[in-house]
């Protein structure tokens, strides 16, 4: 039965979300009013500046006599020399340049001079602008004074920026970078959230993935055992001594397995405790491979499959815990068993070396989805859930031992079918036997 989703788990996210919209939007608000505050600032200098300069125009007699002359001309029509024009021009924006920089506004601008505030242009600079878009960039002052007595009229000076945006922006660094700043915080902090809200969600489930495997697992061997003891009950009774010996023989086998699962959750929550120390002995490693295989090789056999082990370089001595290493390989073993093909094939490779150890135990199987491959060694995970006995607990069990013996567990796939599975190990001494090559199985 599909249940419609429970908008009720999305109450919190949604929340988060309009939270930080609300944020952005608060951030947003806020460099937009440092931007028109800083606009309000700019322009009072821009017209101080004007005002500034167009009273020095007047105590200037070669430039105010300059302007004079330019209004006398136009006003006749008779044609304006290039010379004056634009000897007045470079004079006023020299000015005006100096004004400027005197300010800290290092940009590129231009310059009118103009008979009434928009109308009968007495002096335009390059690439002045006229309309009414560029009003917004666009200053100018009324030359007030003898100048404007002289004239007979009302002279306006007028300033064009062409580019003082980046100007206000780099005025406003600060204030942008603390904004940025909380704005990529805000941001960071919903994904780790999101993050932490999948992985919480995931162990959820993989724990009630594990509790109903677990409970599966337990109650299957205990049924067992009742039923296999009620049998033997009734067979010792009717006097029928084979029947004993066979119901107890499984039922030696039932409580084994349940055993083993048990041992199997106790060691790896042991492993995990960050003061568990390892018996640390030195271990001969071509004997060791050879008795742990052969151990396993049977299991292998019942499944009418086959094991093949070998030791490829010199022999040495491996300080390590031989306990929790052979629990490690046969899980590999018993991870190879499970998921490798029908009949299964086999095959452990321990390769020696100056730098360490590598165990690899390879199967016959399909392999690991490559989307699977980075979860395969964390806790409770099975690829096949419901259709293979297990806890999901063997390849993490490895990769435990791995790390309390400073080494490395991985796997990949085989370029010819099947996964590998490897172990790697470093506190391997070689001994003085030569290379060789030793194959089992």
């Amino acid at each position: 039965m599909i249940h419609p989703p429970d908008f009720r788990n999305f109450l919190p996210a949604a929340l988060v979300v309009a939270a930080l919209l609300s944020l952005g939007m608060v951030q947003f608000q806020w460099v937009k009013s440092g931007i028109v505050v800083e606009k309000q600032l700019f322009d009072r200098e821009l017209r101080q500046l004007l005002e500034e300069t167009g009273a020095g125009i007047a105590q200037t007699p070669d430039v105010a006599q300059g302007i004079l002359e330019l209004q006398r001309m136009r006003r006749k029509g008779q044609v304006v020399p290039d010379s004056l024009r634009y000897g007045l021009r470079l004079k006023l924006e020299e000015r005006l340049r100096a004004g400027l920089e005197a300010q800290q506004k290092r940009m590129p601008f231009s310059i009118a001079l103009s008979e009434s505030i928009w109308h009968y242009p007495l002096l335009v600079g390059d690439r002045f602008d006229w309309s009414e878009a560029a009003a917004y960039r666009t200053y100018a002052y009324r030359i007030e004074g003898t100048l404007a007595e002289a004239c007979a009229c009302q002279l306006y000076l007028h300033l064009q920026l062409r580019d003082f945006l980046p100007h206000l922006l780099e005025r406003l660094w600060l204030l942008l970078a603390l904004t940025v700043l909380g704005v990529a915080m805000l941001l960071l902090g919903f994904v780790l959230l999101v993050r932490k809200v999948r992985r919480e969600q995931r162990l959820v489930a993989v724990k009630n993935d594990f509790i109903n495997t677990l409970t599966h697992e337990l109650k299957t061997p205990v049924f067992s055992s009742s039923l296999l003891l009620k049998l033997a009950e009734q067979a010792l009774s009717d006097s029928q001594p084979e029947q004993v010996k066979m119901y107890l023989g499984r039922l030696s086998a039932e409580n084994q397995q349940l055993k083993t699962q048990i041992e199997q959750v106790l060691e790896l929550a042991s492993l995990e405790q960050p003061v568990y120390q390892l018996e640390r002995r030195a271990l001969a490693v071509a004997e060791w491979l050879h008795q742990t295989c052969a151990a396993f090789e049977p299991k292998v056999k019942a499944e009418g499959g086959s094991l093949q082990w070998s030791f490829i370089g010199p022999d040495g001595f491996l300080t390590a815990d031989a306990g929790h290493l052979s629990n490690a390989l046969a899980n590999l073993l018993d991870n190879a068993l499970k998921y490798g093909g029908q009949p299964p094939v086999i095959q452990v490779e321990a390769i020696s070396g100056p730098k360490g150890l590598t165990l690899k135990v390879k199967d016959n199987g399909d392999g690991v989805p490559e989307a699977r491959q980075a979860d395969v060694f964390q806790k409770f995970v099975r690829l096949h859930a419901g259709a293979i006995q297990g806890f999901g607990l063997g390849l993490s069990y490895v990769q435990q031992v791995a790390r309390l013996h400073d080494g490395q567990a991985g796997m990949h796939n085989h370029s010819e079918g099947g996964a590998v599975f490897w172990l790697y190990l470093p506190d391997f001494e070689p001994g003085e036997t030569s290379p060789k090559q030793l194959q089992y199985g």
